[in-house]
C-alpha cells in the first residue's frame, strides 16, 4: 500500500495542485461537539476570510432554513443551526473551489457533484431516521467519496480519460475495477491521499478511503454506522445513468443491513429529492433530471 500511496502522491502532489484554504482548515479541524468547542474559535477563521464569511451568511439566510429574521452575523447563525452544519458547508465550498471543472467525453464534474450531494443527503437522512452514529460526518464522507476523480482526470487526462470512456461503454462495470486493472489503485485510494494532503479530519479520510467496501460493513452497521451508509450510498444511481446499474447490489445490501425496514427506502428517497431542490439553489447546481423517488417504483 505504501507504494500505491507514493505513486498517488507523485500524481496528485504537483506544484499546480491548490492548497486547502487556511480559513477552511481551521474550521474543519475543530471538534464537532459544541461542548468541546468555544464558538469563537469557529467564528474567527470564517470572519477573517471575507469571501467565506459572505458565503456562510448567504447560506444561513437562504430559504433552506427559512428564518423569519435575517441572520446578521456568523456567530448568531452558528448558534441557531449548529456547528456541524456550518462546518459541512465550509467543507463543501473549500473542496468545490479546489476541484477543476473537468469534462472528458461523458464525464462532467457538474454531474459528479449532483451524485455526491444526493449520496450525502441519503447517508445523513438514513442515520437521522435510525438515530444512529453521526449524520453530519456521514454526510461529509458521502459528499467527498469521489472528489479525486476530476483531479485524476486533470493530472492524467489521456490515461484516466480512457478509463472513464471504458466505463461509459460498459456501464455495468465498476469504475474501481477498471482503475485497479489499469493503475493498481482506485479513486478511493486517491481520495484518501488527497484528504491527507489537505489535512482533513482522520475519520473523514477513513470514510472516503473505505467507501467501496460495502461487503466489509454490511454486517457491522451497529459498530460502523457512518461507514456503512457511506458505502451503501456509493451504490445509488448516477445522474448519467438511464437505468440503475447497481440496483441489485444496493437492494441486496440494504436488505442485509436493515432487514424489515422496506418502507424506509421510499421515505428516504423522497426526503433526499425535496432537500436537494432547496440545497441545489444555494450552491448553484442543477437538480438531476430523474429523481431518486422515481426509482422506488421500478
Amino acid at each position: 500500500m505504501s507504494s500505491v500511496h507514493d505513486e498517488l502522491n507523485k500524481i496528485l502532489m504537483v506544484e499546480q495542485l491548490p492548497a486547502m484554504p487556511h480559513s477552511a482548515l481551521s474550521v474543519l479541524q475543530l471538534d464537532n461537539d459544541v461542548a468541546k468547542v468555544n464558538i469563537n474559535d469557529l467564528v474567527r477563521p470564517i470572519e477573517a476570510d471575507i469571501g467565506l464569511a459572505a458565503q456562510v451568511l448567504k447560506f444561513l439566510n437562504s430559504s433552506y432554513f427559512g428564518f423569519q429574521s435575517a441572520i446578521s452575523n456568523v456567530k448568531q447563525g452558528i448558534a441557531l443551526v449548529g456547528i456541524r452544519i456550518v462546518k459541512n458547508f465550509v467543507l463543501w465550498k473549500a473542496v468545490f473551489s479546489l476541484i477543476p471543472k473537468s469534462k472528458s467525453g461523458s464525464f462532467d464534474v457538474t454531474m459528479l457533484w449532483q451524485d455526491s450531494l444526493r449520496r450525502a443527503m441519503f447517508a445523513r437522512f438514513l442515520l437521522l431516521e435510525l438515530k444512529k452514529g453521526d449524520p453530519e460526518m456521514a454526510f461529509a464522507g458521502a459528499l467527498l467519496q469521489d472528489m479525486a476523480i476530476p483531479l485524476l482526470l486533470k493530472r492524467m487526462t489521456n490515461e484516466y480519460g480512457s478509463v472513464l470512456e471504458q466505463l461509459a461503454q460498459s456501464p455495468h462495470t465498476h469504475l474501481s475495477m477498471l482503475e485497479t486493472q489499469t493503475f493498481g489503485w482506485n479513486h478511493a485510494d486517491a481520495g484518501a491521499v488527497l484528504g491527507q494532503n489537505w489535512k482533513l479530519p482522520t475519520p473523514l479520510i477513513s470514510l472516503i478511503e473505505n467507501h467501496l467496501k460495502i461487503e466489509e460493513y454490511a454486517n457491522n452497521f451497529e459498530q460502523y454506522p457512518e461507514q456503512t451508509v457511506v458505502s451503501l450510498s456509493a451504490l445509488l444511481p448516477s445522474v448519467v445513468e438511464s437505468d440503475w446499474n447497481e440496483r441489485a447490489d444496493f437492494d441486496k445490501f440494504f436488505r442485509q443491513i436493515f432487514h424489515d425496514k422496506a418502507n424506509l427506502l421510499t421515505n428516504i428517497f423522497d426526503k433526499v429529492d425535496r432537500e436537494f431542490e432547496q440545497y441545489a439553489m444555494i450552491i448553484q447546481i442543477t437538480k438531476p433530471k430523474k429523481t431518486l423517488f422515481s426509482y422506488a417504483d421500478e
